[in-house]
C-alpha cells in the first residue's frame, strides 16, 4: 500500500476508529464531569491556560487601581531587567502574533519614506513546523512556496495567513539538512520532520542562501523550541541549542537581528537568548506562562528602543521617561487588564520557576509510564522530551515512519490543513474521550499542564494528568494497531 493510500483508508475507516475509541472510555478513566474540562495544552490559541487565583485577584483589584498604565509596564520592565540584565528591555504587546510583526516590520522590512520605489528586503527562515505563524509574513521566496500556507487555519486567501505579508518583504524559505520533507495527512501536505537535522550543515546552506541575497537580506527568523521535534534539540553546552547559536552566529556576522519566535516558551525559565545572540524573542504570554492574552517582546535595548518607540511607551518628544502614548503600531497596544495581569504572571514565575520544573518533572514521569507499552510496541521511536522552558512534555512519534521502505507505514501524521479540514483523527479521537486536544500536527504532541491538570495555585492534579495522558496513549495505540492490521 502507498502512503497517499493508506491516509485515504483512515479516512473510509474513520467511523469504526472512533467507535473504538468510544468504547475505551471507562477503562482511561474520563468521569463524567471532567468531559470538556479537562485539556493536554494549556499552550494553544484555542485553549491558552487557565487563570491562577492570583492574576485573577490582581485583575480584580488593578481594575478599580489609580496605578497609571506607564507604572506597570515600568514594572514589568524592571522584572525583565533582573532576570536578564540591566542591558535587556522589552515590549508587552495584545498577543504574540503582534510582537512578531512589529519586529519585522521595525527591523526587518524596508523603509518606505524617500523618493522613488521602495527598495525590498528578505528574511531567512528555515522551512520547520508551525512555519505560517513566523513566515506568514513575507512573500515566499523561492516561488514553489509562494502557495504553501494557504489551506492552514480558519481564512484562506487574501484575509487569511496570505494577507499578513508586510509592504516589499520576502521571506527566504530554507530546508533544513537532515530534515524529511515528506507528505503526510487525510487532505495530504508536505510536512516537516526534523529530528535528524544537522545543525552544522544547515547552517552552511544558511550561509549559502545569505550570501546569495546579501544586498537584500534584512533578519533571520526561528522557532524558539529547543526540542528535537522541532529540531533544535541538539546542546554541546547541554543548554542552548546548537542550531540557534549558529543562526544567531550568523546574523550577528551579517549585522541583521535574529528574531526568535517562542510563543509557547516561558519567560525566565529557558537559556539567556544572549546565548544565541537573539536580538528579539517574542513569548504568547497567555499560553503557559500564566497570563490573559498579551505578548512580549525582551532583547538588548539597542534592539528594543525602535519597537517601543513603534508603539508609543518610549518617550515623548519632549523627552521624558517612558510613556503611553501613540505609535504607528498603537493597535498592538494591549490594555490594563492584559498589562496587570501580565506583571502578576512574570512576578509569580520570578518566585516560583521551582514549582515549575517540578510540574514538569512529575508530568514526564507520567507520560514515559502511560506510554511505556506504546513505545516498546513500536521500537522506542516515540520520543518523550520533557522541557521546563515550554512548561510540559513534548511527544515526537515522526520516527515510526522509519521502517516504511520496508513496507511498515508509522502511526498516522497529520498535517496542519488536517486541522483546518476536521480531519485530524487525533484530535478527533480525543475529543470523543471529552478531552480538549493538544495540537497535534507534523508528529509532534506538546502536552502542557495549564489547562485542568492544575488547581488555581498551580500544583498538578495528578488524577487528571493521568487520564489524560493515558486518553492520548490510547487514540494513539488504537491509530497504531489500525495501521499495523
Amino acid at each position: 500500500m502507498y502512503r497517499s493510500e493508506f491516509y485515504q483508508t483512515l479516512l473510509v475507516t474513520q467511523d469504526k476508529f472512533n467507535k473504538r475509541v468510544a468504547a475505551e472510555t471507562a477503562r482511561v478513566g474520563m468521569l463524567e464531569k471532567w468531559k470538556g474540562d479537562l485539556s493536554l495544552t494549556g499552550s494553544n490559541s484555542a485553549r491558552p491556560s487557565y487563570l491562577r487565583q492570583d492574576v485573577i485577584d490582581a485583575m480584580s483589584k488593578g481594575a478599580t487601581d489609580k496605578t497609571s498604565i506607564g507604572v506597570w509596564n515600568e514594572r514589568i520592565r524592571s522584572l525583565i531587567k533582573d532576570h536578564y540584565g540591566g542591558h535587556y528591555d522589552c515590549i508587552i504587546t495584545n498577543c504574540c502574533e503582534s510582537a512578531i510583526l512589529l519586529a519585522l516590520d521595525v527591523l526587518a522590512a524596508p523603509s518606505h519614506f524617500g523618493r522613488g520605489q521602495a527598495p525590498r528586503s528578505r528574511y531567512l527562515a528555515l522551512f520547520e513546523s508551525n512555519a505560517e505563524h513566523h513566515l506568514g509574513y513575507g512573500r515566499p521566496w523561492p516561488p514553489k512556496y509562494k502557495d504553501i500556507f494557504a489551506d492552514r487555519t480558519s481564512t484562506a486567501g487574501e484575509l487569511g495567513i496570505m494577507g499578513r505579508r508586510l509592504e516589499n518583504l520576502d521571506v527566504l524559505i530554507v530546508k533544513a539538512v537532515g530534515a524529511n520533507y515528506d507528505v503526510h495527512g487525510i487532505k495530504s501536505f508536505v510536512t516537516p520532520l526534523l529530528t535528524h537535522i544537522d545543525p552544522v550543515q544547515t547552517g552552511a546552506r544558511l550561509r549559502k542562501v545569505a550570501e546569495r541575497h546579501a544586498d537584500t537580506i534584512s533578519a533571520i527568523v526561528g522557532l524558539g523550541y529547543e526540542t528535537h521535534g522541532y529540531g533544535y534539540g541538539l546542546k554541546s553546552d547541554q543548554e542552548t541549542s546548537d542550531l540557534k547559536k549558529i543562526m544567531g552566529d550568523l546574523a550577528a556576522e551579517l549585522d541583521i537581528p535574529y528574531i526568535v519566535d517562542n510563543a509557547r516558551g516561558i519567560p525566565f525559565l529557558g537559556p539567556h537568548p544572549d546565548k544565541c545572540k537573539a536580538a528579539v524573542t517574542t513569548f504568547s504570554m497567555d499560553k503557559v506562562a500564566g497570563a490573559t492574552t498579551s505578548g512580549l517582546a525582551i532583547g538588548p535595548d539597542c534592539e528594543m528602543v525602535s519597537l517601543r518607540r513603534a508603539i508609543g511607551v518610549h518617550s515623548e518628544r519632549f523627552g521624558t521617561t517612558p510613556t503611553v502614548g501613540k505609535g504607528s503600531w498603537i493597535h498592538f497596544d494591549p490594555g490594563r487588564e492584559a498589562v496587570v495581569a501580565q506583571y502578576a504572571a512574570l512576578k509569580w514565575l520570578t518566585e516560583n520557576g521551582d514549582l515549575v520544573r517540578s510540574t514538569v518533572q512529575r508530568l514526564f514521569e507520567i507520560v514515559k509510564e502511560e506510554f511505556e507499552e506504546l513505545n516498546e510496541n513500536w521500537g522506542n521511536q516515540i520520543l518523550i522530551e520533557k522541557n521546563d522552558s515550554e512548561g510540559g512534555v513534548e511527544i515526537c512519534y515522526s520516527r515510526t515512519w522509519e521502517h516504511e521502505a520496508e513496507g511498515q507505514m508509522g502511526i498516522p501524521i497529520f498535517c496542519i490543513e488536517d486541522k483546518a479540514a476536521g480531519v485530524n483523527l487525533l484530535s478527533n479521537g480525543l475529543g470523543i474521550l471529552g478531552l480538549q486536544p493538544p495540537s497535534c500536527d507534523e508528529g509532534i504532541i506538546t502536552i502542557t499542564p495549564g489547562r485542568g491538570m492544575l488547581n488555581a495555585d498551580g500544583y498538578l492534579i495528578e488524577e487528571r494528568a493521568r487520564v489524560a495522558v493515558r486518553g492520548l496513549a490510547t487514540v494513539m495505540t488504537i491509530l497504531g494497531d489500525m495501521v499495523k492490521a
